[in-house]
This record gives structure tokens, C-alpha cells and sequence, in this order.
């Protein structure tokens, strides 16, 4: 055996050792392969003799090709000046994987000065790549959000484990009028304790953290002023990369706006409620463009329906008017949907499912979209149907009254006429010995006895019921 390969097997001994890949290459222009530890199968997935049976490009060619340009000019400037060289780069394992490797070498010289071989050294640092990469991208992750949270109009606030404060935004202070020193000596729910405290919510909150669970509520804090301010709080629990629970972030939004005017919105409702109750009045909203129609439940009372039907409302409403009545209220819906009115109101009849037929008083307006085009009728319903019985029995009881007054002023008057004009030949003539005289008087007399039983039948046949 020779010299060269006693010294190459001594030297691969004792490089296989080291958890690296081993090389010596020639100082030719190919920097031909001469040897390799039995690190580079780990590093590559390729055995040794691999290498061996292709000695110029049988590395190389597993060096992404951009970095294999980078890696030779890198080792040719390293040679030029004799000095070591380092580079990072990557390959392709046999697997497909890609490996990041650093690689250090450099030149060993004759006795004139010439390039004999480069030895050189290959470390796997896909590990450490990958880790860094992680890491950058959850520094960038970490300043998007911290530049989010600076930025948005709500507040952030970051506790550790033990519900300390740890940090906040500039929103969360001026929301909650402390200084940052002041809540860092706080816990998480500090504010939430004083008037107006929804025990069940923040017996909800409460179980969720020390559960470690995510939870949204929405709940009334106090400021440092002591002053309410409605909140919606989003809060999840912050976990750190090996499953260990580090903390919570809150995201708080300021609803106190909004709470206000729900609850505007809802005393409004309740009076109008109220109103409509009182009054007995239906509301209803056609939606024009899917033709879908909203009834409250005064409405289902007026036109008869059950809140469980199947039917359209639209249709309801169609087959419900009275067909003498229908000619005209498509003409006042007409005008209202060609814009020429914007509020009407009109008096019209329904059928009922039973046959029976009732009066409506409806009043409508039109909804308009921002660009103007009306998107919906909006409206209320009202069963007059006593009232106009009632003006029909007012109207036939005056038509009555009439009739007596006619009487009265026209047949009465008669015989009472002739009564008195007896009476006066009697005071002129000073006599009532003239017989047929005194028969007409007595005529007379039952003549107007008659007709003032007419006038009491008919006034005992009214219906004074509207005047009790």
C-alpha cells in the first residue's frame, strides 16, 4: 500500500468523527475532488463513492445554480489573496430537501507559491436558517403589530400570566385616562368593578381566564374619572411556541356611542310602540326590490292571517283589497312609486278569510337609497271599520231626524193651522152653535192627535245607542 493512501486512511479515521462534511479538492481550475468524509451522505443524502465517480461536478451540481456562481467567486478571491474563505449556500438533498450549508476553506501552497489543493469544511445550518427565517418573520409579524396597535383607535392591552399589566396602547390610555406607570401596577378587570356591573358577564370573563380561553364580551369599564364608558373586548390567550400559556392580549373597542343610541332607538320603539298599541295601528314595509313584505303583528290581526302562513304577504295584501277599491289604490300607490308624492294616505276595504269586509286607513312613505332610487314602502294600517258603521248610523239617524223635522214642520203645522183658524171665527163671531164648526174643530183635533203618534213611533224606532 502507499505512502498517500495510508495518510488519506488515517485522515478519513479521524475526519469521520467530526460532524461536518471533510474535503480536499485540487488547486486546479476545477478544484477536482480528492476526498470527502462520510459526513457529506448526511449532509447530501449521497454516499461517498458518489462524489468519487464524478469528481468536477458531482458537488456542484447539487448547489442551487445562483449560488454556485456566488460560492466560486467567493473561493477564487479567498485563493488569490491566501486567505480562508466562508460562505453560506444552499443544495439539493437527495430527498428534494433543501440544506443551507456553510462551507469554510482554504488554499494549501507548494515550496513556489502555487495552489496544490483547497481543504475545506461543510456544516448543515438548515436548522439554524430555518430559525432564523422564523424569526424574521415574526419580527416583522411583531412590528406590523405593534404598529397596528399604535396606530388603531382602540385599545390593546398585553397582561403575563398572572393577569398583570404588562403593556398597552396610546388608545388604551386614552380611553382609560391612566398613565402607563399607573396600570402597570394593575390586573387585568381592574376597571370593571362600581355601578353598573353585569355580574353573569363578568362571572363569564372570569371563568374564561383562568381557563385560559378566548372570550368577547361587551360590559361597562370606569375610567380613572370615574366616568362609564361601554367596551367590547376581545381577549385571547397568548401561547408560546412550546404550548406554555404566557399571558392574554385584549383588543378593546370604545361602543359607548352606540350603546347610547340603541338605547335611544329603543325607547323610541317603545314609545312608538306604545302609540301604535294604543291606537291599534299596523306597520308594514315592502321591500321593492325582492317584493319582500314585513309585517308587525298588529297587521296580522287586521287582515285575519295567522303569523304561521305559507303565503306571500305580497299576495295577501293583493287578494285582501276589495275589488271596487283595488282601480284606485293602485293609482295611489302609482303616484307615490313614480316619485310625484312622497307620503299619502288613503281609506280603502279588505276582504276577509271569513267573507267579511273590513275598512283600512293606510298611510305610506318611500324609502330612498343614498343615490335616490326608492328601495321600500313603509307604512301603517288602521281598522276603521267601526268608525265608518258608526257615521253610517249617524248619517241614517239624521236622515231620520230629517224626516221628523219634515213632519213636523209641513203635516203637524197643518191641522194646528185650522185648530187656530177655528178657534178665531169663534172669538169673532162670539157663537159655537153652529155645528159643522165644531165637528172641524174636533176633525182637527184627531188629525193632530194622529200625527204626533207617528212623530213618537218614529223617533221610538232610532238607534240612539251613538248618543248614550
Amino acid at each position: 500500500m502507499a505512502t498517500s493512501d495510508i495518510d488519506i486512511h488515517k485522515l478519513r479515521a479521524l475526519v469521520n468523527h467530526i460532524p461536518a462534511a471533510i474535503y480536499r479538492c485540487r488547486g486546479d481550475a476545477s478544484f477536482t475532488l480528492e476526498f470527502f468524509s462520510d459526513g457529506v451522505e448526511k449532509l447530501t443524502g449521497y454516499p461517498v463513492s458518489y462524489f468519487l465517480s464524478d469528481r468536477i461536478s458531482g458537488y456542484s451540481k447539487l448547489i442551487f445554480p445562483e449560488d454556485w456562481q456566488l460560492l466560486r467567486s467567493v473561493m477564487q478571491e479567498a485563493m488569490d489573496k491566501k486567505e480562508r474563505y466562508e460562505t453560506e449556500y444552499r443544495i439539493r438533498h437527495k430527498t428534494g430537501e433543501i440544506k443551507w450549508v456553510l462551507e469554510t476553506g482554504k488554499g494549501v501552497y507548494d515550496e513556489t507559491d502555487q495552489l496544490s489543493y483547497v481543504d475545506g469544511c461543510l456544516l448543515d445550518i438548515t436548522e439554524r436558517k430555518n430559525a432564523e427565517a422564523a424569526l424574521a418573520k415574526t419580527r416583522d409579524e411583531v412590528k406590523r403589530l405593534a404598529l397596528v396597535a399604535h396606530n388603531t383607535t382602540n385599545s390593546v392591552m398585553i397582561a403575563d400570566a398572572d393577569e398583570n399589566i404588562i403593556w398597552v396602547n396610546e388608545g388604551y390610555l386614552k380611553i382609560s385616562g391612566y398613565t402607563l406607570e399607573e396600570l402597570l401596577q394593575k390586573k387585568m378587570g381592574y376597571s370593571l368593578h362600581g355601578a353598573g356591573l353585569d355580574e353573569n358577564v363578568y362571572r363569564r370573563m372570569r371563568n374564561s381566564i383562568e381557563a385560559k380561553m378566548a372570550f368577547k364580551e361587551e360590559f361597562i369599564s370606569h375610567t380613572k374619572e370615574g366616568n362609564q364608558v361601554w367596551l367590547e373586548v376581545d381577549c385571547q390567550p397568548l401561547i408560546d411556541e412550546n404550548g406554555r400559556h404566557i399571558g392574554f392580549m385584549a383588543i378593546e373597542t370604545d361602543i359607548t356611542l352606540r350603546k347610547n343610541t340603541l338605547r335611544r332607538q329603543e325607547e323610541l320603539l317603545q314609545r312608538l310602540q306604545l302609540a301604535t298599541d294604543s291606537a291599534e295601528i299596523g306597520i308594514f314595509e315592502i321591500d321593492l326590490t325582492t317584493n319582500e313584505v314585513i309585517w308587525d303583528d298588529r297587521m296580522y290581526e287586521i287582515y285575519g292571517i295567522s303569523r304561521d302562513t305559507e303565503l306571500s304577504l305580497y299576495k295577501v295584501f293583493g287578494t285582501s283589497l276589495h275589488p271596487d277599491d283595488r282601480e284606485r289604490m293602485n293609482q295611489v300607490i302609482g303616484e307615490l312609486l313614480s316619485m310625484k308624492k312622497e307620503i299619502d294616505g288613503a281609506v280603502y276595504r279588505i276582504l276577509l278569510p271569513d267573507g267579511g269586509i273590513r275598512y283600512i286607513e293606510s298611510h305610506a312613505v318611500i324609502k330612498k337609497s343614498e343615490s335616490g332610487r326608492i328601495i321600500s314602502l313603509i307604512g301603517t294600517n288602521r281598522d276603521i271599520t267601526a268608525d265608518v258603521l258608526g257615521q253610517e248610523k249617524i248619517r241614517a239617524q239624521n236622515k231620520a231626524l230629517r224626516d221628523i223635522a219634515f213632519i213636523q214642520s209641513h203635516e203637524v203645522r197643518k191641522p194646528l193651522a185650522n185648530i187656530l183658524g177655528m178657534i178665531e171665527i169663534l172669538k169673532t163671531t162670539g157663537s159655537i152653535s153652529e155645528l159643522e164648526i165644531f165637528q172641524h174643530l174636533v176633525d182637527s183635533a184627531n188629525e193632530l192627535d194622529q200625527q204626533i203618534r207617528t212623530i213618537v213611533n218614529k223617533t221610538n224606532t232610532l238607534d240612539d245607542e251613538l248618543f248614550r
